[in-house]
Protein backbone atom coordinates (compact mmCIF):
# COMPACT_ATOMS: atom_id res chain seq x y z
CA UNK A 1 0.00 0.00 0.00
CA UNK A 2 1.25 3.48 -0.82
CA UNK A 3 1.81 5.98 1.90
CA UNK A 4 -0.03 9.22 1.54
CA UNK A 5 1.82 12.37 1.59
CA UNK A 6 1.93 15.00 4.22
CA UNK A 7 -0.78 17.09 2.26
CA UNK A 8 -2.94 14.04 1.20
CA UNK A 9 -3.27 13.63 5.39
CA UNK A 10 -3.61 16.67 6.10
CA UNK A 11 -6.96 17.28 3.86
CA UNK A 12 -7.81 14.08 5.62
CA UNK A 13 -7.43 15.70 9.34
CA UNK A 14 -8.80 18.74 8.57
CA UNK A 15 -11.42 17.24 6.67
CA UNK A 16 -12.55 14.73 9.88
CA UNK A 17 -12.00 17.66 12.45
CA UNK A 18 -14.75 20.21 10.84
CA UNK A 19 -16.73 17.46 10.58
CA UNK A 20 -16.35 16.95 14.31
CA UNK A 21 -16.65 20.87 14.52
CA UNK A 22 -12.95 21.41 15.42
CA UNK A 23 -11.66 24.48 13.13
CA UNK A 24 -8.10 25.10 13.20
CA UNK A 25 -8.52 28.24 11.89
CA UNK A 26 -8.49 30.15 14.69
CA UNK A 27 -5.22 28.43 16.08
CA UNK A 28 -1.89 30.74 14.92
CA UNK A 29 -0.43 28.81 11.64
CA UNK A 30 3.74 28.72 13.10
CA UNK A 31 3.98 30.48 16.56
CA UNK A 32 6.97 29.61 19.17
CA UNK A 33 5.28 31.10 21.91
CA UNK A 34 1.80 29.52 21.15
CA UNK A 35 0.92 26.42 23.56
CA UNK A 36 -0.52 25.04 19.88
CA UNK A 37 -0.23 26.40 16.23
CA UNK A 38 -1.60 24.28 13.14
CA UNK A 39 1.80 23.13 12.10
CA UNK A 40 2.33 20.95 15.24
CA UNK A 41 -1.28 19.72 15.68
CA UNK A 42 -1.32 18.75 11.89
CA UNK A 43 2.82 17.06 12.47
CA UNK A 44 1.41 15.29 15.73
CA UNK A 45 -1.80 14.18 13.71
CA UNK A 46 0.24 12.73 10.86
CA UNK A 47 2.93 11.02 13.12
CA UNK A 48 -0.46 9.47 15.10
CA UNK A 49 -2.06 7.86 11.66
CA UNK A 50 1.07 6.78 10.77
CA UNK A 51 2.18 4.69 13.40
CA UNK A 52 -1.28 4.06 15.37
CA UNK A 53 -3.65 2.58 13.31
CA UNK A 54 -1.56 -0.41 12.07
CA UNK A 55 -1.27 -1.68 15.79
CA UNK A 56 -5.00 -1.01 16.40
CA UNK A 57 -5.66 -2.93 12.71
CA UNK A 58 -3.04 -6.02 13.64
CA UNK A 59 -4.93 -6.28 17.34
CA UNK A 60 -6.87 -9.43 17.77
CA UNK A 61 -9.47 -9.84 21.08
CA UNK A 62 -8.90 -13.32 22.55
CA UNK A 63 -12.36 -15.03 22.34
CA UNK A 64 -11.63 -17.03 25.59
CA UNK A 65 -10.31 -14.12 27.65
CA UNK A 66 -12.70 -12.43 30.14
CA UNK A 67 -13.51 -8.97 29.74
CA UNK A 68 -12.71 -6.96 33.18
CA UNK A 69 -15.52 -6.40 35.09
CA UNK A 70 -16.19 -2.47 35.83
CA UNK A 71 -17.69 -2.94 39.25
CA UNK A 72 -16.98 -6.71 40.65
CA UNK A 73 -18.64 -6.81 44.30
CA UNK A 74 -21.68 -6.19 41.98
CA UNK A 75 -20.69 -9.19 39.98
CA UNK A 76 -19.76 -11.27 42.77
CA UNK A 77 -23.39 -10.63 44.02
CA UNK A 78 -25.22 -11.74 41.30
CA UNK A 79 -23.58 -14.47 40.59
CA UNK A 80 -23.07 -16.02 44.41
CA UNK A 81 -18.76 -16.16 43.79
CA UNK A 82 -17.01 -16.58 47.35
CA UNK A 83 -13.64 -14.67 47.65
Amino acid sequence: MQELTDAELDAYILARLEALGVDLGVLPEEEEDAPADRRRILRSARRFLRSTPPALADFEIDPQEVPPIMYPAEFRGRTREED
